[in-house]
């Protein structure tokens, strides 16, 4: 089973990632796939906060996002400031947006789902919550 990074490998790793994200206009070197950086409010604090992270499309043209936290055993904080405070910026390329964040459940949680993972990956088995999956309303899907 892998360990999942300590808070301060996250973000030491994403200090890192956000820095190189801005000063490439949304190309960065790792990972290894497309990303975009979400800002948050705090729930408790008030204080914005960004994170890097993975997205997807879904064939309806929606971006969304997954708090796997590399399996960790719960979610990332930055999804329980969404959940508080819906209001967030996305930025995309060089692009920003002012975007609502939207949790989903069900049948379409598990399709969007889906579409970015079968079930098998390390992050899912270092942990027996499911992630959620969140769609940024109001980000266009990228050309």
């Amino acid at each position: 089973m892998s360990t999942v990074p300590s808070d301060e490998e996250f973000r030491t790793y994403n200090e890192g990632v956000i820095s190189e994200f801005r000063a490439n206009h949304g190309k960065v070197s790792q990972p290894p796939f497309p990303i975009l950086l979400l800002t948050t409010t705090g729930a408790r604090t008030g204080r914005r906060t960004t994170v890097p992270l993975g997205f997807a499309v879904d064939d309806r043209g929606r971006v969304f996002v997954v708090g796997s936290k590399a399996g960790a055993p719960k979610h990332p904080a930055w999804f329980h400031n969404l959940r508080a405070n819906p209001g967030v910026t996305v930025e995309l390329g060089d692009r920003s947006y002012q975007a609502r964040a939207v949790v989903t459940a069900g049948a379409e949680r598990d399709g969007l789902y889906r579409l970015v993972s079968d079930g098998s990956s390390h992050y899912e088995q270092n942990t027996g919550r499911a992630f959620p999956v969140i769609i940024l309303e109001g980000v266009p899907a990228p050309a």
